[in-house]
Parts: C-alpha cells; structure tokens; sequence
C-alpha cells in the first residue's frame, strides 16, 4: 500500500504534502544563496594566497553583494510583500523563480565578463539583472494595486523602489568598469562613488530597514511598537533622497554630508521603534544580537562615507573612503544582516511542527554570545588599516571562521527535519 498516496488523499495528508512541498521550494531558492556564500568565501581564500589576487577584492564581494544578497533579497522581499499585501504576486511562484534564475545567470556573467575583460558579455550580465529587477517592480506594483487595504501594505514599496534602485546600481556599475578601462579616471571616480551608494545603501539597505520593521519584533517574539509601520513607510522618501544625494557626491562632494544626515532620518523611522521594542524584550538570541550588530555597522559606515568623502582632497580620495569600508559594509552590515536572518529563517522554513521548532531553532542559536562577539571582534580587527597584517588577516580568519557555523547549522536542521520524515514514513 502507498502510504503516502493514501494519506495526500486526507485533508491532513493535503496539508502535510502542500507544507512538503513549500518546504522543498524554499530550500531550493535559499541554496541559491548559500551556493554563492561558499563561492565568496572560496574566492576569498583564492585571493588572499594568491592565484586572484590580481583582482583584489572585487571578485568576492560581487559574489557576496550582487550574488548572495540579490538573491536573498530577490526571494524573500517577494515573500514578504506577499504577507504584507495579502495578495499573491503576478505570476506567482514562476515569475519569483525565473527572477532568481535570471539574476544567478545574470550575476555570473557579470563576474565574468569584468574578470576576462571582455565590455560586451558584462552589459548582456548588467541587462539580465536590470530586467529581472524591473521586472519585479512591476509584479510589486500591480500586487499592490490589487491588495485588500491594509495597514502594512505601505512597507512593500520599500521592495518596490529597493528593485529600481538595483536596476539603477547595475548600470551605474558597468559605466564604472567602462570608464575604469577606457582611462577616464575622473568619470570612474564620480560613477564608482554613485555606483556604491546606490547598491549598498539604496538596494541592500532600503530593503533590510523595511524588512526589520516587521521582521525585528517578530524575531523577538513580541508585538509591534504602533507607530513602527507608519514611521517607516514616512522615512522611505528619506532613505530615497539621501541616497541619491550620495550618489551624486561625486559632482559636489559636500552632498555626501547632505545625504548622510537625510538617509539616517529616515532609517531612524525604523531604528527608533526597534530600540524602543529592543527595551522591551532584549535581543539575546543569535539572529537577534546580529542584525542588531548589523544596523550599527550599517549606520557607523554610513558616517564615516559622509565625513570621509566631505573632507576628501579631490574624486580620488573619496573613493577611497568608500573603499575603506567596503569590508565593513559588505562583511559586518550585508553579510552579517543576512546571517542574521537565515539564522532565524531557517527553522520557520523547515517547519516540523513546534517540537521541531525548538529543536532546529537551539541548533542556529547555539553559542550566540560568543559567535556574535567573536565575529564582531574579529571582524573589527580586519578592518583597522592601522593594525599589522598579520592582525588583520587573523581577524578576519576568525571572524570567517564562526559565521560559517551558519552553513552547519543549517545542515544540521535540514538533517533533524529529513530525520523526522523518514521514521514518519
């Protein structure tokens, strides 16, 4: 007898298949992400000994920013729109998935064609990501268009104008390669400078600010501050203009402090009812502790880009400041952030049930004080240009070495659920 035929038939049986069947559509989308997490740190090893170390750090970041945040961000800011707006996306599950689909392919030939040299196969890569991005805006806005009026609904423009704003990047990206190769130093400086803002802080950070809104106290297990939405949805036309003033900071400088002070008023309208809720219920899991860490990086960097780029001699010296901290941005904001919520995530995407629950959620907060910590330390230790080498490298061999218990954590969780269903069976 086909015990699982039998059951599917029985409302129970329905329910555990269509929960079987999300669960592996989830963990399908999120390996995307994982895969290029390994293929960073791969990229990473590969240039810290030697064989790309001609490339700097751009070929690893890349992989970490447009590659494993853009898909982390192309997958979950379609789920939560759809929570938020209570209305299922236009083409549904097979727009989300040929969107991820694109953006991989898009990003490897991106990676590709600036490590070869080759203009032309990097814009068909820059032209894949644009239009899956702007694609997911117009999927976000007829959603939007179509949603039952709801409190929250405002919070999915943040992914809405998040998707514009990585369209924008990806473009301002390739003018910057163009004009790097083709000896305008100048025009490189002024689109590198707009480039950075753009992705890092518009894409990336426009998205997580609207994210942690919700997501921030329910991670915590608590209710909402009432003003939370309202502040937030009235700080995006902030986080948009001091964005923009950043990014044009390379045709007058003083708009880098401008654009500081206005990007920092509108994150405040999440960051102020997040103390607020913080006060309440203190963030002492590892998913909490991190993203907390994560915003502070995010609005520490923030300051040091405006003030560093204000005070800067000419084009060249402000792009050095943003390239001081690109390790800060991308490892202790970016990577971080999203450490911090696959590390939440996880448990509530393979689901099993809420013995299950506990069980897969004290395998991601295991050791969180001091994973948190030492990551964190060792992290600020790699990014002191002031430190010996050996100090630096050691830092960030650390701070490595812990966020990695991701990876096995997520392993073990997958493996305990696995476990389940087949005694089940």
């Amino acid at each position: 007898m086909n015990v699982a035929g039998v059951s599917a038939g029985r409302p129970g049986g329905a329910r555990r298949s269509a929960g079987a069947s999300r669960r592996t559509t989830q963990v399908r989308r999120n390996a995307v992400v994982v895969a290029w997490l390994v293929t960073a740190a791969a990229l990473t090893g590969l240039t810290v000994i030697g064989p790309l170390a001609r490339l700097g750090t751009w070929l690893p970041l890349h992989a970490l920013l447009l590659g494993g945040i853009g898909s982390a961000i192309t997958t979950w800011s379609a789920h939560f729109a759809d929570t938020l707006l209570h209305r299922p996306a236009l083409g549904g599950a097979a727009l989300l998935d040929a969107r991820l689909c694109a953006h991989t392919v898009g990003t490897v030939v991106v990676l590709t064609g600036v490590t070869i040299g080759r203009a032309e196969v990097t814009v068909v890569g820059v032209a894949v990501i644009m239009a899956q991005a702007l694609t997911g805006v117009v999927a976000i806005g007829v959603q939007y268009r179509r949603a039952v009026a709801a409190r929250m609904a405002p919070l999915a423009m943040h992914y809405a104008v998040a998707l514009v704003l990585l369209a924008l990047g990806a473009a301002l990206g390739y003018l910057t390669s163009w004009a790097d190769t083709t000896g305008r130093a100048d025009l490189a400086d002024v689109f590198y400078l707009a480039h950075t803002t753009t992705m890092v802080l518009g894409f990336v950070g426009t998205t997580v600010l609207g994210t942690l809104t919700v997501l921030w106290p329910t991670m915590l297990r608590t209710r909402m501050e009432p003003e939370a939405a309202r502040w937030a949805h009235r700080g995006l036309p902030f986080l948009v203009v001091g964005t923009v003033l950043m990014a044009g900071c390379g045709a007058w400088r003083p708009l880098a402090l401008s654009g500081v002070l206005v990007y920092v008023a509108g994150a405040c309208g999440v960051v102020v009812p997040a103390f607020k809720t913080a006060l309440r219920v203190p963030p002492t899991s590892f998913a909490t502790a991190s993203a907390a860490a994560a915003i502070s990086w995010l609005l520490g960097c923030i300051g040091f880009i405006g003030l560093g780029t204000y005070l800067a001699d000419d084009l060249a010296a402000a792009r050095e400041t943003i390239h001081v901290v690109r390790l800060a941005l991308g490892a202790g904001f970016a990577l971080q952030v999203l450490v911090a919520a696959l590390s939440y995530l996880t448990p509530v995407m393979l689901g099993g049930g809420p013995a299950m629950a506990r069980r897969t959620n004290a395998v991601m907060n295991r050791f969180a004080s001091y994973r948190v910590t030492a990551a964190n330390t060792g992290l600020l230790l790699a990014v002191v240009a002031l430190l010996p080498w050996e100090v630096r490298l050691a830092g960030g061999v650390l701070a490595g070495a812990v966020t990695a218990y991701l990876l096995a954590g997520m392993g073990r969780c997958l493996w305990l659920v696995a476990g389940r269903g087949s005694r089940r069976n």
